[in-house]
């Protein structure tokens, strides 16, 4: 393949993408129905939970369906994107994408399908999801202020003239950098022997308890069988593992959005220090 049709391609590509990004931007609300049209039940295998989890952890502003919504998306049902799950799954294969219609149930966007080859239904269609949520995380959503959406659809408050030229979409390209997750690093406390990852049977040293998880709110560490889980919300959805190891007081953490484990350190209050990429800490605040 030559340099030029390389050049071509990426171009077409991210120019799709960053179009993507911008209708997106106009809308303020996502809205996720409780039951897709290929589930026989309300949430069955917790997607309808998941889906609006995922949203949530991107930076939209989400509700069910048939939440209590803002005045403003009474008012005015074209504020907010409706969610559809399309499901293409084949035998051995599931596979999904995600719509976003708007009050016209007019796609305003598309993902490329997610695909799974887990065997268990549950498993299967949530890392499908996830899968194919990875395009939506990608935009870096943010909500344009400047756009007015009304039933006659986007009206920009502010006309800007924008010229598109080549080295603009070639700098774009040359911005977008493939991040690589690092290694698990050691936290503030620098431990010298090494920490080894235990079979999963946790034992009874006061992890268990209800924390402040930030955007996802209070939610609670539990024993579930043979090992800690993480739920929160009315739904009682699991959004992390928690494994212990060699160290008493400290734990890895795998988040069900993400791929790369955590450290995790509970300190003397009680809290949860959990190790970020970029060698900073967040902290989890005990509640009870």
């Amino acid at each position: 393949m030559s340099k030029s049709v390389i050049i071509t391609f990426l171009l077409i590509f991210y120019t799709t993408l960053n179009f993507g990004q911008q209708q997106l931007n106009n809308y303020k609300y996502i809205l996720v129905p409780k039951r897709f049209e290929f589930q026989k039940l309300d949430d069955q295998y917790q997607l309808n939970s998941l889906t609006k989890f995922l949203f949530n952890k991107a930076g939209y502003t989400v509700f069910f369906s048939d939440d209590s919504l803002p005045q403003e998306v009474a008012n005015n049902g074209c504020l907010a994107l409706k969610t559809l799950i399309v499901d293409n799954s084949s035998m051995f294969t599931t596979k999904v994408k995600i719509d976003l219609l708007d009050c016209y149930n007019t796609i305003v966007l598309s993902t490329a399908e997610g695909s799974s080859k887990e065997k268990d239904y549950k498993k299967g269609y949530q890392e499908a999801i996830r899968n194919a949520f990875t395009e939506l995380e990608n935009l870096n959503y943010k909500y344009n202020t400047a756009a007015n959406v009304t039933s006659m659809g986007v009206v920009k408050k502010e006309m800007k003239e924008v010229i598109v030229t080549p080295n603009v979409e070639i700098k774009e390209v040359e911005e977008v950098q493939i991040k690589k997750e690092p290694k698990i690093k050691i936290m503030s406390k620098p431990i010298e022997e090494p920490i080894e990852v235990l079979a999963v049977k946790p034992s009874e040293n006061g992890l268990v308890g209800n924390y402040d998880f930030g955007n996802y709110g209070v939610g609670t560490i539990k024993k579930n069988e043979s090992e800690y889980i993480v739920v929160v919300g009315d739904e009682h959805l699991e959004i992390a593992q928690i494994f212990t190891t060699s160290k008493p007081k400290i734990f890895i953490i795998k988040w069900a959005a993400f791929k790369q484990p955590k450290l995790v350190e509970l300190d003397v209050e009680g809290n949860l220090r959990v190790d970020q990429n970029n060698g900073n800490v967040t902290v989890y605040k005990r509640k009870n």
